[in-house]
Parts: C-alpha cells; structure tokens; sequence
C-alpha cells in the first residue's frame, strides 16, 4: 500500500494543478487598445456648442486570474485582465458609469482579446462565450472638429452595438485603436470632439 501511495502522490499532485501556469500576455496589436495614454495625462473634448470637458488617464489596472495555477478547475493559463479608466470631470453616466472604461481580457494564447466598452454608461461588450451575442466594432471614420482625421476608428452606438446602463446620456462614442477616444455624442445632440 505505501508503495502505492508513493507512486501516486506525484500523479495526484499533478493532476489536481500543482505546478507552473503559463502567464497570457496580449499580442503587441491587441494591447495598443490600452496603450494610447499615460496615467495622469489630460485630455480635453470640446463640444459643437462651446462646452469643454476634460478626462484624465488613471493608473492601467492589471489583474491577472487563477493565481493559485490550479490547472484542474483553471486550466493551465492565468488570463490577465486589463482596464483604462478615463475619469470624466462631468458625470454623463450617473452613478453606475460617471467615467469611460476599456477593459481587455486575454483568456488563451489562442483566443483573441475580448473587449468591454463601459463609456459613461454607454455598453459595448465584446464577449467570446460561444453562442452568446456577439459585439461588434462597427468601424467608422471620423474626422474631428480640428480637422484631423482618423479613417480606422469604431463606433460604439445605442441600439446597434451597444446598450444604456441608468443613467447614461450618451448615443454614441468612437475609438480609435491606438489613437484612443475621439468623439462622443450626447443624446441632446451635442458633440464632444478630442482638442488636444
């Protein structure tokens, strides 16, 4: 019996997860969604009816899941979560949503990087769960106020990609992969382009 018992220790401490994980890193393409500003950067939006509101850029938020490396319930990867938080000096999306949030998730070396655009409220999720609704980036070309143009920028709109939380004033948002926010649109028609 201690024979036994010898023998399978190492096979049951394996197969219960004990051992290294492989860390998930995001492609250099997948990370630029996060990539376009550093903490404590501001950014300034200037409306089509001479409002102004800034944005300032927090701290990346990483967190990474099964640190334990439990590869039994787990699997063998520890999935990084990251989130660009852009604190709004006006609340456009109530108490649930008052800034404008990227999150990324890596999950697999092979899987692409799931998106969630919480925008003041305004919520588009990209999600990878098979046979869940799927969100789309509906690509849309902008040009700003100032002039500059930015021909590989998405839209996240209300009732075509995205959904309100409470709340929420906005219709519509663009952002562009590495360029970041660019405009966004109030239910009341005004529009907020990037001026710096």
């Amino acid at each position: 019996m201690r024979k036994l018992l010898a023998f399978l220790s190492p096979l049951l401490a394996a197969a219960t997860g004990c051992g290294d994980c492989t860390p998930v890193e995001p492609t250099a393409d997948e990370r630029a969604w996060v990539g376009a500003y550093q903490p404590g950067q501001q950014l300034t939006f200037r409306s089509n009816r001479g409002a102004t509101n800034v944005l300032t850029m927090e701290a990346i938020k990483e967190m990474r899941s099964n640190q334990d490396c439990n590869k039994l319930e787990s699997g063998p990867y520890q999935p990084l979560r990251l989130t660009l938080i852009l604190s709004s000096a006006t609340n456009y999306g109530g108490e649930q949503g008052p800034s404008f949030t990227l999150q990324l998730d890596k999950t697999t070396p092979e899987r692409e990087a799931t998106l969630l655009f919480n925008l003041a409220g305004l919520l588009g999720n990209k999600s990878d769960v098979p046979g869940g609704k799927v969100f789309t980036l509906l690509p849309a070309p902008v040009t700003l106020a100032g002039g500059r143009s930015y021909p590989n920028a998405y839209a996240i709109r209300n009732g075509q990609n995205a959904i309100y939380l409470r709340g929420s004033q906005l219709r519509a948002a663009y952002w562009d992969q590495r360029a970041g926010l660019l405009r966004y649109e109030l239910e009341t028609g005004e529009v907020f382009d990037l001026a710096n």
